[in-house]
């Protein structure tokens, strides 16, 4: 897949000003043109998290829609369907070893994960990972 390529191989061209931005964004138009189902399930996520006052939106430095509550991120989420939620490293790794979520695609070993949002059906557990790392954020645990 071209994002995982990118994201080893070609990791340095996120220091390009905009480039990520412009990668996600094609990464985006992919999705609306090849796979609906995907560009679905990201409507539906984002539409639930949308009602929530203290979410709010605004562009990722390294492309897609960054969620925040005031100024700590809760994560964010690629064009591609990619969401990555910072949930703590204890969520992190139960979470992983209970198969529901990746480990980051990036940074592993963190309190971050990644989870595939890929169909509408996937939602609400995507909405469910966001639940934990709103609370995470809420509580103002640790970073990593």
């Amino acid at each position: 897949m071209i994002f995982r390529f990118v994201v080893r191989k070609l990791k340095w061209l996120a220091r390009i000003p905009l480039l990520p931005h412009v990668f996600d964004s094609f990464l985006l138009i992919a999705a609306i043109l090849f796979d609906r189902p995907r560009l679905r399930a990201r409507e539906i996520f984002e539409q639930a998290i949308s009602r929530r006052e203290e979410i709010h939106f605004a562009p990722h430095r390294f492309g897609g829609i960054g969620f925040f509550v005031e100024r700590n991120e809760i994560g964010h989420l690629h064009g591609n369907g990619l969401l990555d939620l910072l949930v703590g490293k204890p969520a992190r790794t139960d979470l992983i070893n209970k198969g529901l979520a990746m480990p980051h695609h990036v940074l592993p070993d963190s309190g971050w994960i990644s989870f595939w949002l890929s169909r509408p059906s996937e939602a609400c557990h995507a909405l469910e990972l966001f639940e934990l790392a709103r609370v995470h954020c809420v509580k103002g645990e640790s970073v990593n």
